[in-house]
Parts: structure tokens; C-alpha cells; sequence
């Protein structure tokens, strides 16, 4: 038997996989060349790229907050112009129901749409910074309503002003006929419009308004029927009767269409305390000419008078026509002056009056001086006044309208502005607004207007 050996390991070739030759030992040791060096580069990549991020996200803030401005800014300009186009289409129809009123002056437009337009702007958010502007075009019949204001930002003093604002425009228009035909001034009284038993007032395809601030502004008695287009109340209404009419209530005052219109010169006396008197009917028709009657002017009885075209001053006493006279006049207007200065067509009287068509009494058959001591009477008691084509304009007095039967009927149009009117007994009176029929102009503020306001734009 051989001795026992000692077997000795072979040695294992040389590798260049370095010094751990024991693979399941490799990922604890450091890695040397080509992993060593991808690995260094990768990591100097992923420190570049910290970097760049970093930079490129400070360069982009700017950029974003201003975009995110621009995104704020437009929605907020959206929808303040949709409230501003709103308001201003509110305030164009509130204008043009304050147009068909009566006579609507720049300061009186100016107030209605300026305290409409800002009322509606500030319901919606918008307390300031607001520009409202108006104007009336179209022949009267329309108004245009201009809103502006700047842009609001997200980032005021960061983003540039928009240089041109808002604006939002818009025109309403009146359409169909309305016409204005009786107009009781008076603000305060109780029954600024009176009609009592039975008495009727037929406004024939036109408007009455009331000013009086009175829950009885408009006071009626049983039987009375009042028939127009439109009755507007400021105050409202009192009593009974029967109204064939569209009834308003808290309308406007409608401002004095004829507040402007001048007076007529007055001249001297052509006359003083003259009396056309006739003792007989066969008796021939007078002719008076235009000029001052001092003292007033009476036709007496069974007279029968033709007034000459022109203007007819009254001064200081009433124009009188007693019962069964007669008087006719084309072309011819009354001007009313002094305290004693009124009318009164007594009964059985026949009168036919067409108002002048030029003139300084153009369109007025009876015009009372503004500064007449208030509240006088002027009176028609006859069952013959049948033509009466113009306007009866009396600021101080009041019209009262005593007779049985139709008053005014065979005129083409009568358009009365008092201070107040009062119908008694059981007048039937008549106010017509055929006024293409007459060439007796309508004065402005009075007859066609017009009617149920509409946008146009």
C-alpha cells in the first residue's frame, strides 16, 4: 500500500475580471471600468438635469402667471360686459317708456338713464369706474345708451392696461302710435281729474295721464265712463265708473310739454272792456280783427262773431260768450294775461275755433299766462261747443267741463295741458287725435309719440 497523500488544489488560470474571482461575492466590491465610468456619467447627467429644471422653471413663472392673468382677466371682461350690455339694454327701453310720456329734455333724459343705468350696474357687482351717456335720434322716437368702463385685472400694476375698456351699447326704439292728449299737471291735489255723475271723456285712440302723487289722483263717480288708449296715474285711482283703457298706476310725472313756449307779444289796446251786444238774431255777423282786448271781451247773446286770423290777447278780464251767441274763428289762438284773464262759453253758446298753423299761438287755441293767480276756472257749459282743433294749454286753472251733451266732437284733434280737469252734470267729451286731418301742428311733446318701446340693436 502506498503512504497517504495530501491533495493539493489546482491553481485556477489568471482573470481579468479583476480580484474577486468569486462571482456570488461581485456586487459588494466597487466596480472599476466600463460600469465604473457609465455609472459617473449617468450621475453627472442627473445633476445636469436638477439644474435645467430649475432654471427653465424660473424662467417660465413669469409666463405662467401672466397667461393665468390673461385667463382671469377674460373671464372677468366676459362678464362684466354681459352686465354691462344688460344695463344697458334695461336702461334703453326705461328711456324710451320715459320718451312716450311727453316731451323728454337732455337734463330729464340724462337723470332718468344715469340713476337706471347705475342702479342696475351696482346690483351686478359694478360700484364705479362706470361711463353713462345717452342721446335721442331717430326723430325723437328712439335712444341710444352708451356703457363703458376699464378692464378690471387679476394683477393690477403686473399686467399691462388694456387701453380700450368695455363698452357695451345699445338703442331701443318706440313702436306703434301712441299719442299724448290729456295731461293734468297738478302734483298735489286730490281729483287733479274729476269726473262725476255720468260725465264721460272719450281720448279717441290717445293717452291721459294724471301727475297728482294722490291715491285719489284720478277720483270718479258711478256712471262716468273714461275711454282711451292708456289712463297713468301717478297716485292712483278713487271711485267707480267704467274704464275702457289700459290703467297704469305710478307712472312718471310727465313733465310740461309747452314749459318753454313764449308768450306772445302784447301789444296796446285795440280795445277796452269791448261788448258785442245784439238785440236781434237777423242782426249781421261781426268781424273782430287780432290784437289786445283790455278789460276782456264779451259777446252777448243772440251775437254772432268771426274772429279774423291771428293772435287775440285777453287782458285783465274773461272772454265771455253768453248763452245762444256764436262765434267761429280759423287760424286764431287766445292768450290769456292778468288775474281776471279767463273763458267761459255759457250755455247754448256755439263756438268753432281751429287754432293758427304758424305764429307765435301756432297750434294753441288757448294759452294762459304762466303767472295768472293759480287754480281759476275756465268753463264750458254749452251743449254746442262742437269744434275745438288745437291745444287748450291752461298751467295755472282748471278746466271744467259743465255741459249735457257732446263737447268737441267735429274737431280733427283737442289736446288739453291744465292743471287740473274737472267734468261735471254729464259731459260727453270728446278728445279726437286725427291730426293729419287738420294743418294745425301738434305741438312737440303732445299728439303722435311713440309707442311700446323695443331694442333695436
Amino acid at each position: 500500500m502506498e503512504p497517504n497523500r495530501t491533495i493539493q488544489p489546482r491553481p485556477r488560470p489568471p482573470s481579468d475580471a479583476g480580484p474577486c474571482c468569486d462571482c456570488r461575492n461581485a456586487g459588494t466590491r466597487p466596480a472599476t471600468g466600463f460600469v465604473a465610468r457609465l455609472a459617473s456619467r449617468l450621475e453627472r447627467f442627473r445633476d445636469d438635469a436638477r439644474g435645467g429644471v430649475v432654471i427653465l422653471a424660473a424662467a417660465a413663472a413669469p409666463v405662467l402667471i401672466i397667461a393665468a392673468g390673461v385667463v382671469i382677466d377674460y373671464g372677468t371682461a366676459s362678464r362684466d360686459k354681459a352686465v354691462m350690455q344688460a344695463a344697458a339694454d334695461a336702461t334703453a327701453i326705461a328711456a324710451v317708456r320715459e320718451l312716450t310720456n311727453g316731451h323728454l329734455s337732455e337734463r330729464r333724459l340724462a337723470e332718468v338713464v344715469n340713476g337706471f343705468a347705475r342702479q342696475q350696474l351696482e346690483a351686478n357687482g359694478l360700484h364705479s369706474d362706470n361711463g353713462v351717456t345717452a342721446r335721442i335720434i331717430n326723430d325723437g322716437r328712439s335712444v341710444e345708451v352708451r356703457i363703458s368702463r376699464p378692464m378690471r385685472s387679476a394683477f393690477p400694476g403686473l399686467l399691462p392696461a388694456s387701453t380700450g375698456g368695455l363698452a357695451a351699447n345699445a338703442t331701443a326704439t318706440a313702436v306703434g302710435n301712441q299719442k299724448v292728449c290729456v295731461v293734468a299737471l297738478d302734483t298735489a291735489s286730490v281729483e287733479t281729474i274729476s269726473m262725476k255723475s255720468n260725465s264721460w271723456l272719450t281720448a279717441q285712440d290717445c293717452n291721459v295721464y294724471s301727475n297728482s302723487r294722490s291715491n285719489a289722483g284720478i277720483k270718479t263717480d258711478s256712471g262716468i265712463r273714461l275711454t282711451a288708449r292708456l289712463i297713468c296715474s301717478s297716485g292712483g285711482y278713487a271711485g267707480a265708473g267704467q274704464f275702457l283703457a289700459r290703467k297704469l298706476v305710478d307712472c312718471p310725472p310727465v313733465q310740461d310739454p309747452l314749459s318753454m313756449r313764449p308768450p306772445p307779444p302784447i301789444g296796446g289796446c285795440k280795445a277796452t272792456n269791448l261788448n258785442v251786444i245784439d238785440k236781434g238774431s237777423n242782426q249781421a255777423r261781426h268781424v273782430l280783427s287780432p290784437g289786445t282786448y283790455c278789460g276782456g271781451l264779451f259777446i252777448g247773446g243772440n251775437s254772432s262773431v268771426k274772429f279774423e286770423a291771428g293772435t287775440y290777447v285777453i287782458k285783465d278780464g274773461p272772454l265771455v260768450v253768453d248763452s245762444n251767441a256764436d262765434i267761429r274763428g280759423d287760424g286764431v289762438g287766445f292768450y290769456l294775461t292778468g288775474d281776471k284773464a279767463t273763458f267761459q262759453f255759457l250755455s247754448n253758446a256755439r263756438v268753432v275755433l281751429d287754432a293758427p298753423i304758424d305764429g307765435p299761438l301756432a297750434g294753441l287755441l288757448f294759452f294762459e299766462d304762466r303767472a295768472a293767480k293759480a287754480d281759476r276756472d275756465h268753463v264750458i257749459k254749452s251743449n254746442f261747443v262742437s269744434d275745438l282743433t288745437g291745444t287748450i294749454y291752461l298751467p295755472r286753472g282748471k278746466l271744467v267741463v259743465d255741459a249735457t251733451n257732446e263737447v268737441a266732437q267735429q274737431s280733427a284733434f283737442t289736446l288739453i295741458v291744465v292743471k287740473q280737469l274737472h267734468l261735471s252734470a254729464n259731459p260727453k267729451l270728446v278728445v279726437k287725435s286725427d291730426y293729419r286731418s287738420s294743418n294745425v301742428p301738434v305741438p312737440k311733446g303732445l299728439g303722435p309719440l311713440g309707442g311700446d318701446p323695443s331694442l333695436s340693436r
